[in-house]
């Protein structure tokens, strides 16, 4: 009897250690109780770790959603977000409040910014004055870790007032100022940045 009861006790420790080792995807946002139900909810939900390793396939250090503008110029980036539409990719909700920046002095264009591997380091500065291009602004958010920043920023159209950095651990380096093209209205095209804003569907944009 004895020699039961260590069994179970060891099987019962075993699936204990097991569980505790479980986590998210690696570049997935670790979801509350209530994200967690909604995406049960939605299986086909787009991942960061799928958008990732799509960009990742397609030789980019950055990935870029445009989520919408609204009407004027705002700095609660919360505010933003409840009123543009209902968004493809779930994960955007469930961005944490230490990874969400607004421009100083507010914004009207929301972004959603990672970089591609999770290992790399994501600055957002404020825009230097362009009569010093080589110089840095105020830095207003560093990451990490990995995980997605929603970014609130141009409050004036066609004039982008945020630096986006990725520092790569394999030396390279990328630099972008995210804003809408007049044309298009879509993010102005930047080599080694994958923009998936018009496509939710991991592979579409290939």
């Amino acid at each position: 009897m004895k020699g039961l009861t260590m069994k179970l006790f060891a099987a019962a420790l075993a699936l204990t250690l097991s569980l505790a080792g479980c986590g998210p995807v690696d570049g997935d946002p670790i979801r509350s109780g209530a994200a967690a139900s909604d995406s049960a909810s939605r299986p086909d939900a787009v991942t960061v770790a799928q958008l990732r390793q799509q960009a990742e396939q397609n030789g980019s250090l950055a990935v870029v959603l445009y989520l919408g503008s609204v009407p004027e110029r705002t700095a609660d980036v919360d505010a933003a977000l409840d009123s543009l539409q209902e968004q493809p990719w779930q994960f955007v909700a469930d961005i944490p409040a230490d990874h969400r920046v607004a421009a100083p002095g507010g914004g009207r264009e929301l972004y959603c910014l990672f970089a591609v591997s999770s290992r790399d380091t994501l600055f957002l500065y404020e825009k230097q004055d362009p009569q010093y291009p080589h110089q840095t602004g105020r830095e207003l958010y560093c990451g990490r870790d990995g995980q997605p920043v929603l970014l609130l920023c141009n409050g004036t159209p066609d004039t982008p007032d945020i630096t986006a950095v990725v520092y790569c651990t394999t030396g390279r380096a990328l630099d972008w100022s995210p804003q809408l093209s007049a044309s298009t209205g879509s993010p102005v095209p930047v080599e080694g940045v994958d923009d998936f804003s018009n496509h939710p569907t991991p592979g579409a944009a290939s």
